[in-house]
């Protein structure tokens, strides 16, 4: 009979614990902070490139530069938002409720006869304190 292994998202949920909920907001926090910081240091080269090239010929190469840089910023601001808004969240998650922490990929094993989308949809971990306490494949 023949097998195929098909990739898979395994969904991983967590217990939230004081202990979860303390070191996944530190980690947000680092995120955060490069975040921020990158954004800025995007701010200070817009800067630095404008007054740099002020009254240069190249315009429509500076006005390009400076669509990207602002873009970029842009970006890191929107992604060091959202980090506040999920700090938020994690502040508010009660003890012991379920909460879906990330999403890995995975591998499922298909045969012949196997109902494919609920083989390569069903796969979940849950995790406590680092540690797996379930694991759901089917």
């Amino acid at each position: 009979m023949s097998v195929l292994q098909i990739k898979q998202n395994i969904v991983v949920k967590v217990i939230v614990t004081e202990q979860f909920k303390n070191d996944y907001k530190q980690e947000l926090g680092r995120q955060l902070s490069s975040a921020e910081s990158k954004a800025k240091e995007l701010k200070s080269s817009l800067a630095r490139v404008v007054i740099e090239n002020a009254g240069v010929g190249n315009s429509s190469y500076i006005e390009s530069l400076k669509a990207r840089i602002e873009e970029e910023r842009m970006l890191q601001e929107a992604i060091a938002s959202e980090l506040r808004d999920r700090i938020k969240e994690v502040d508010g998650l009660a003890i012991d409720s379920i909460y879906p922490y990330t999403v890995l990929e995975g591998l499922a094993e298909v045969k012949e006869g196997d109902n494919l989308f609920r083989k390569v949809s069903a796969a979940e971990v849950v995790l406590k304190d680092g540690i797996v306490v379930s694991i759901k494949n089917d």
